[in-house]
């Protein structure tokens, strides 16, 4: 890692990190592209000169800027209360077994008359991905968006990808093309992560993508799993989730409702989920709208 300190007599902090967001981020590629591994040194980072405003007219830019930020992280927090939201329905109904109606089923072996306990494995099937040689370029920079580990985000969905493939890539890596909704789950690197796919991915071999079976629905699929997969690691001895195979699903819990239930509760729960991705989509634009602003702001086109 390397650390900042701004001399505040010549530099605002603020500035700093918006100048770094960008301007600075884009003119590290150059340095780091083709490179066997991609590093950065200091002597690298200390070699790139750009121009500057005062420290008066930085404070203000980042004033305007530091506006973004705060729609961002309102955004932010709403989207935790809505997939809070949807992960508390979930447990109400399916890990206290107080659903709609519940007072009036029988429970039978633990869960209720018509449901199912199984493992995660025999809800859903498990697919498996693939990378394109990274030695051919038409097999890269396309534009469709391809999953790893390294594109595991904390909210529900994913909407964007550090790398995309073109059709040819696809055509020549052992991932298919997995529709909106697939849930994603890392199995190296950041072990255990779940998404769910904003629109069609590909995905590498570092992951797999989780389709439900029957009347399982993605939605339910993926608050079942992320509610079995935190209880499971909780219990798990050694080192089970250092990394994930597909026997793992063979022995992760998994309670699989009646069509009803589980029908009642995807329908419930997706206007949360729509508004995530509507939300997440908002922020990207004022990300995008903000960096655009910063070189304007910088140049004088734009006033402060």
């Amino acid at each position: 890692m390397i650390g900042f300190i701004p001399d505040e007599e010549k530099a605002d902090a603020r500035f700093v990190k918006y100048l770094f967001d960008a301007t600075i981020r884009r003119r590290v590629q150059q340095f780091t592209q083709g490179a066997a591994q991609d590093n950065l040194s200091q002597e690298k980072l200390l070699s790139i000169e750009f121009r500057v405003p005062g420290v008066d007219d930085q404070q203000r830019i980042a004033d305007i800027l530091s506006a973004y930020d705060d729609l961002i992280e309102n955004n932010r927090q709403r989207m935790a209360l809505l997939e809070e939201a949807a992960r508390q329905l979930y447990r109400e109904w399916f890990v206290r077994l107080r659903f709609p109606g519940h007072e009036h089923v029988r429970i039978t072996n633990g869960v209720p008359e018509g449901w199912e306990k199984a493992r995660a494995f025999s809800a859903m099937e498990v697919l498996s991905g693939g990378t394109p040689k990274t030695s051919v370029p038409d097999y890269w920079d396309g534009d469709i968006p391809f999953y790893t580990p390294k594109d595991a985000t904390d909210t529900c969905y994913v909407l964007q990808t550090q790398r995309a493939i073109t059709e040819l890539g696809l055509k020549n890596c052992n991932s298919q093309l997995y529709d909106t909704d697939t849930v994603f789950i890392s199995a190296r690197g950041t072990v255990g992560k779940l998404n769910l796919a904003s629109r069609p991915m590909a995905m590498s071999q570092s992951c797999y993508a989780l389709i439900g079976t029957g009347h399982v629905s993605q939605l339910f699929l993926f608050c079942a799993l992320k509610e079995a997969i935190e209880h499971f690691k909780q219990h798990a001895v050694g080192a089970v989730f250092d990394a994930i195979v597909v026997d793992t699903f063979k022995v992760i819990p998994f309670v699989v409702a009646d069509e009803r239930r589980v029908r009642d509760f995807s329908e419930a729960v997706a206007p949360m989920f729509r508004q995530v991705a509507n939300l997440m989509e908002q922020n990207e634009k004022l990300r995008v709208a903000r960096d655009l602003l910063l070189p304007r702001l910088m140049s004088g086109e734009i006033t402060v």
